[in-house]
């Protein structure tokens, strides 16, 4: 109280202001409402018009923190100062949470980190205040989630009671921290349910940050290019980063609309600029993860190899998006020989909610990542609604499934193994035998037991017959013997499975109803 008592009569001397400064001093105790501290002092260009102070919890300055008006980044100086003149089009400024910080959460626990700027001001002051951690986590674990796309209130029920529950389990068990990203098309068509949706990820144990998708942008017309607008005003930037241990993790948007209808996978020149003055403050021995949207994959629209290119500058890069509602594992190959592990995540949402599959058989569910300092040192895609070992579905050749039957005779196994990536294998086991190396089906094929249950069972279309990139055959020295399929990943973990889905039971696709 008495700091803010000689801040008031520095600013107006002693003679003036008698009643408030009588007011501030006549509170007595722990019952008085407590005043807010003033700004601290700054000093600031004259040509600087978006400017502002970051200080720990203690009013300490904090150094190096990099900020953005969204098209350009700077960091704060020694005293905690940072200063722009910002963008024209600039709407929010906001921070890079630094390691050595904790996550800021908002009232409805989604990051608080930023600011929306008033625009009718010629010049703008933000503070910013952040908690500092004990230490940096250099251990902690990335939960990737894929498309939750609700097109109703139900499906926000299913999105909240399934998905959130089933990552809050995991969130629970965990020894490390966990840090989320939603990777677009938070709703399906409908803006109106994206509050609903940013409350929902806030109900997550850990703070959830989210991308925008291809259906998240605001529909004019069939004419007019989509925009972010209103996904921006509810979620805030959509470009921006934040930082734990030694990892930098860059959300992005890169959904580019041509029209109502039209869109395409990439960044613009203004995001391109954007990433490279962000990255410009990282070192290069560090792990960077980049989270958008729309795979790449081997694209090289609208600055795509520009931006693999700076990320294969780095120690290690991955990839992570979602929109295809199957799994893939996609690896780029960057500069300088490095490569570029692309995930492609399968939706907790499966297709649009109708079931408890993705369009590829893999179950509604998230990936899972284990960081340790600049590198990832294991993953694994989790169902919502099984443990993490269930891993691996069977079928037989020739099997019918409501209409649409798997290649092969009788007497060949076939196994979706949903994460599955070329360092997997895959083995056939008889009578508790070792038997011989499953193969991966090429060219990809359909899972015929998916698509019979979404289009032979429920009539869905096309979108729901999308070729399945992890499905492996083999067939057995004696088909009378008692099989089993084993799937060691890369990490080294061990998965089995010997039961398998009879024609026409598709008791695990049904959607549970709460």
């Amino acid at each position: 109280m008495k700091r803010y008592v000689d801040y008031l009569r520095r600013l107006a001397g002693i003679a003036l202001l008698p009643l408030v400064v009588a007011a501030c001093e006549s509170g007595d105790g722990d019952d008085a409402t407590p005043l807010p501290e003033p700004p601290k002092q700054i000093e600031v260009s004259a040509s600087s018009d978006l400017y502002g102070f970051i200080g720990d919890s203690a009013g300490n300055p904090l150094e190096g923190v990099v900020v953005s008006d969204g098209y350009q980044c700077v960091a704060t100086n020694a005293e905690g100062v940072y200063e722009m003149k910002r963008h024209s089009a600039a709407e929010y400024v906001y921070y890079s949470t630094p390691s050595t910080c904790k996550i800021k959460l908002g009232g409805d626990r989604y990051p608080d980190f930023y600011a929306r700027l008033n625009t009718s001001q010629t010049r703008i002051r933000q503070d910013f205040t952040l908690d500092l951690l004990a230490a940096p986590e250099t251990n902690f674990r990335l939960i990737c989630i894929g498309d939750p796309q609700p097109a109703s209130t139900g499906e926000v029920t299913r999105f909240s009671r399934e998905s959130m529950t089933a990552v809050n389990r995991t969130v629970s068990a965990s020894a490390v921290p966990c840090y989320g990203v939603a990777l677009g098309d938070l709703t399906g068509e409908k803006p109106d349910l994206l509050a609903s949706v940013r409350r929902t990820l806030g109900e997550a144990n850990m703070p959830v940050f989210a991308v925008p998708g291809n259906h998240d942008k605001y529909k004019v017309d069939d004419a007019t290019p989509r925009d972010v607008s209103y996904y921006s005003y509810v979620m805030g930037p959509v470009d921006f980063s934040f930082n734990r241990g030694d990892v930098h993790v860059v959300c992005m948007d890169n959904v580019i609309y041509t029209s109502g209808t039209s869109y395409t996978g990439g960044f613009t020149d203004e995001q391109l600029a954007w990433l490279e003055d962000d990255l410009s403050f990282v070192p290069k021995d560090r792990m960077v993860i980049l989270c958008y949207h729309i795979p790449l994959r081997g694209g090289t629209a609208r600055n795509i190899p520009a931006v693999k290119a700076l990320l294969g500058e780095y120690a290690e890069a991955h990839l992570m998006c979602g929109h295809t509602h199957y799994n893939e594992n996609y690896i780029n190959d960057a500069a300088a020989g490095k490569y570029l592990y692309e995930h492609i995540h399968a939706a907790p949402c499966g297709v649009w909610w109708h079931s408890t599959l993705n369009a590829d058989g893999c179950p509604n569910g998230y990936a899972l990542y284990e960081v340790n300092g600049a590198t990832i040192t294991d993953w694994c895609y989790k169902s919502c609604l099984h443990d993490e070992e269930f891993q691996i579905r069977l079928h037989r050749g020739g099997d019918t499934h409501s209409g649409f039957t798997y290649p092969y005779t009788s007497d060949v196994v076939i196994a979706n193994v949903w994460n599955a990536d070329p360092q997997w294998k895959v083995w056939l086991y008889e009578d508790g035998r070792e038997s011989k190396r499953m193969q991966m089906i090429s060219p990809y094929i359909s899972d015929a037991w998916a698509v019979g249950y979404h289009v032979g069972v429920l009539g869905r279309g096309d979108n729901y017959k999308s070729q399945c990139k992890h499905l492996f055959m083999a067939s057995p020295d004696n088909p009378r013997a008692a099989l089993k399929v084993v799937a060691v990943d890369r990490w080294g973990n061990r998965y089995e499975q010997d039961t398998f889905t009879a024609p026409g039971d598709f008791t695990e696709a049904i959607a549970p109803v709460y």
